[in-house]
């Protein structure tokens, strides 16, 4: 999980603002906050992806920040974005100066900060990647030096690039003179007939290649070097480079030459070694397949965030939600129907029937939960928190409706018998997550269930069922039919209200099911 870091004034007007949407629309990435004067600190030990300052922070105190930590040689190298009103381009032009790698403008405008924040990260991530794999291949280079192995980088034209200082060692000459023994370009066909072979299969069919030669030295004396090359591809899959990795293996032919008669139980040995190595590689791979599809299964009886939770760390304690909308349906005369239908056939409806629920929930954001016999329950707001959930709950009901209703006519018609169903519908706080070792389910807990199992309970068929606190959160969007303070078991006396339909300014359709474009364009500031 990549950092943010933080650096704001707790008491600046967007810094709530900024914090709810990183919270909310960077969930994947580890939020932090500290004062000005912790911030060098916070940043040495975090190592976050980027930082986030504000310029006013204790007056003009972002400066002195950024000062700070590109003098630090543990934090220079980290993107630093200046959240600044631009009132005077003469602090720009000194952020700037200072090291400040990108602006975003003041007061925060959500659609703006959003994707540009969202692009800037990426950027930063590639930035790391790529400095975390030039420093190995700097690593490398040097290990292979001390090794005297000789590492070359030849371009895709045939060029040699570049060198390390294993190559003098292990050829003893420089690479102007070996040039002028072997000729300035790798590709061409004037070299040994092994050699241009190995290139060819290298660049032209992407194989790595692995051959040996000799090379005799300005003292007579002959080397035997074994010389590996792999192929390099751009990010577009086009042949970029050839590294070519040499190492002197005189030792080791002399040797085999000395073993002679023995070189055949060698080969067998090493015949031996590479199936094992092929029966290893083959058993890993079939262990990553295996993981891949446990972690997909997990992902298909779980939220995807709570699969990744507990893939990386085992556990995925519960969490309290303080506001998220539950809704249960329940089939009306489901044990009359029982007996109207074989065992098998009445499974294959319900299927029918939640499989249909599922689609509609899923396209207003809403989390399934789970299903108690002919019961269907779902939630809007959680796993990933948000303030449309009452408006998605309503919307999905009232598609569930009309779908059940029309089905019911289609069935009719075919003198089969018409299902109906209840809907409730209740918001509140809930405490959600997955409890338990073995067969893993999510799962959501407190009274704000009780009440949703209770509105659908004290339903009509065909009605949708709503509590008051979740009628004050659309009341202004959709047609409500108040039916006064009813009785609930366990609970007491609740207002309860029906949800006809969107109101008709607000509906793309006669029946009031679909919202239209102003309705989305309201939903979308939520």
């Amino acid at each position: 999980m990549g950092k943010i870091l933080l650096v704001f004034d707790r008491n600046e007007s967007d810094f709530q603002l900024l914090l709810q949407l990183l919270e909310s629309r960077f969930a994947e990435y580890e939020v932090s906050c500290c004062e000005k004067e912790e911030a060098l600190l916070a940043a040495i030990e975090s190592q976050p992806i980027a930082i986030l300052i504000d310029h006013s922070f204790n007056g003009s105190g972002g400066y002195s920040v950024i000062t700070s930590l590109k003098g630090s040689e543990f934090t220079r190298n980290i993107p630093i974005y200046l959240f600044h009103d631009f009132l005077d381009l003469k602090s720009v032009a000194e952020a700037v100066t200072l090291g400040a790698d990108d602006f975003f403008r003041k007061p925060i405008v959500q659609e703006e900060l959003v994707p540009r924040l969202t692009v800037m990260l990426r950027n930063a991530q590639t930035v790391n990647d790529l400095r975390s794999t030039s420093q190995q291949l700097n690593d490398f280079s040097v290990a292979a030096t001390k090794a005297g192995n000789s590492l070359i980088m030849i371009s895709s034209t045939g060029d040699i690039e570049w060198v390390n200082g294993g190559f003098e060692k292990l050829y003893g000459c420089n690479l102007k003179l070996f040039k002028e023994s072997f000729g300035s370009n790798m590709f061409s066909d004037n070299l040994s007939h092994k050699t241009v072979a190995a290139f060819k299969r290298c660049r032209e069919n992407g194989e790595y290649v692995t051959y040996e030669n000799s090379w005799t030295m300005k003292n007579g004396v002959v080397k035997d070097i074994q010389t590996s090359l792999s192929p390099v591809y751009d990010h577009w899959g086009n042949f970029f480079k050839i590294i070519c990795i040499e190492t002197d293996i005189s030792d080791f032919k002399a040797v085999e030459r000395e073993l002679g008669d023995k070189h055949a139980h060698i080969t067998e040995a090493n015949q031996l070694l590479e199936q094992q190595r092929s029966e290893i590689e083959e058993q890993k791979r079939s262990l990553e397949d295996e993981k891949k599809k446990s972690e997909e299964l997990l992902q298909n009886i779980l939220p995807m965030e709570i699969a990744r939770q507990l893939t990386r760390k085992g556990t995925a304690k519960p969490k309290p939600y303080k506001d998220v909308s539950v809704l249960f349906t329940d089939f009306v005369g489901f044990s009359s129907l029982t007996r109207a239908y074989d065992a098998l056939d009445l499974i294959e409806i319900l299927d029918h029937y939640f499989q249909r629920f599922e689609q509609i929930g899923e396209g207003h954001f809403l989390e399934k939960i789970k299903t108690i016999g002919d019961a269907y329950m779902c939630a809007g707001g959680l796993p990933r928190t948000n303030k449309s959930h009452a408006f998605d709950t309503v919307l999905a009901a009232l598609e569930i409706k009309k779908f059940v209703q029309e089905k019911a006519v289609s069935d009719q018609l075919l003198d089969k018998s018409a299902w109906q169903v209840r809907i409730g519908i209740h918001s509140g706080d809930v405490i959600a997550g997955v409890i338990g070792r073995k067969k893993f389910a999510y799962d959501i807990w407190g009274d704000t269930v009780n009440v949703a199992s209770r509105m659908e309970q004290a339903s009509e068929p065909g009605k949708i069922n709503i509590s008051q606190s979740t009628y004050d959160k659309i009341k202004d969007f959709f047609e409500c039919t108040p039916r006064g303070e009813i009785p609930v078991k366990n609970i007491g006396s609740i207002s309860m209200y029906y949800v006809e339909r969107i109101l008709p300014e607000l509906s793309d359709d006669l029946d009031g099911v679909l919202p239209n474009a102003a309705f989305k364009k309201i939903l979308s500031t939520y």
